[in-house]
């Protein structure tokens, strides 16, 4: 039987704890003002799934904000292993978060001496499951570029939350989100893709996060000799395409059957091949959980 939420250890600063007894101070910046970053990346098998990709982009979001913290991949992947041993997974979704650190009241990032980290494993399944989902265009636009950088995977995520709110008021799995000059920019926490002619095109990301999953999308495609664009797309584009779907580390490979309720074609033969590809991708990955307590990236 699967661990509780309360039973699954935690990392909190390299210490591991169980659930229940895992905590950050209400003085966390993290808490009090959504001051920090994270990454989610996934364990298929026994294997982690571009583990050194997620860590460089953790690292990148550091340092556009500022929290003086140098990832050391090794130690992480040390921390990293040992929650996932200690919590008896194979297959999991991981979780590493930074904030500022404990701090007095007050936004000035000078009153947090050091970060927090915490490491989390747990068992979850694609986060919107692998049937086509129907998606609604949001109201609620991405702050990017004129905000907070994109490439920040920050633990503010109120814009995607109000748009969520959105598509589960219109009976919608998820919502479209545009940026300020009224582009597609991705979904509430996954990127997007559009095939129209046998061609995979996918927004910038200037308002996007720059995901993984989509890289790696990306790659596959252009290895396998499929034309790829990144490109402004608009809502049009949408309700137009051939085919559509969404992709992350949370989310997988995800066909989209509707936009606003225009119902896009049945038929989705590029997207098949892309959820094959990666699925054969996932499960090339080579950096393991090791067995015998050794843990050398």
């Amino acid at each position: 039987m699967p661990l509780t939420q309360s039973e699954l250890s935690v990392a909190i600063d390299g210490e591991l704890r169980t659930g229940r007894d895992a905590a950050l101070s209400v003085w966390d910046h993290g808490f009090l003002y959504g001051d920090g970053c994270f990454e989610g990346l996934r364990l298929f098998d026994g294997r982690f799934f571009r583990f050194a990709d997620h860590l460089a982009r953790l690292q990148r979001s550091l340092r556009i904000l500022g929290i003086a913290h140098e990832v050391d991949v090794q130690a992480t992947y040390d921390v990293v292993c040992r929650v996932v041993a200690a919590n008896e997974l194979t297959d999991a979704h991981v979780r590493i978060i930074v904030t500022r650190g404990q701090g007095t009241p007050g936004i000035d990032p000078r009153v947090c001496p050091s970060p927090s980290v915490v490491v989390m494993a747990y068992p979850m399944p694609p986060l919107l499951g692998t049937d086509p989902v129907d998606l609604v265009v949001s109201s609620v636009r991405r702050k990017a570029p004129g905000s907070v950088d994109a490439q920040v995977k920050s633990l503010n995520y109120l814009d995607s939350v109000l748009a969520k709110q959105q598509a589960n008021a219109a009976g919608a799995h998820d919502a479209v989100m545009l940026d300020d000059a009224h582009c597609v920019s991705e979904a509430t926490g996954a990127n997007l893709f559009v095939v129209r002619d046998g061609v995979l095109r996918t927004p910038t990301t200037r308002s996007a996060l720059p995901g993984i999953t989509r890289r790696t999308v990306l790659e596959l495609a252009e290895a396998a000799g499929r034309r790829t664009d990144v490109v402004d797309l608009t809502v049009g584009d949408l309700y137009t395409a051939d085919e559509c779907f969404l992709t992350g580390s949370g989310a997988g490979i995800v066909p989209v059957g509707s936009v606003d309720g225009r119902r896009l074609p049945a038929s989705r033969p590029v997207t098949e091949w892309v959820t094959g590809a990666y699925g054969a991708a996932t499960r090339g990955s080579e950096l393991t959980v090791p067995a015998d307590g050794t843990h050398r990236f």
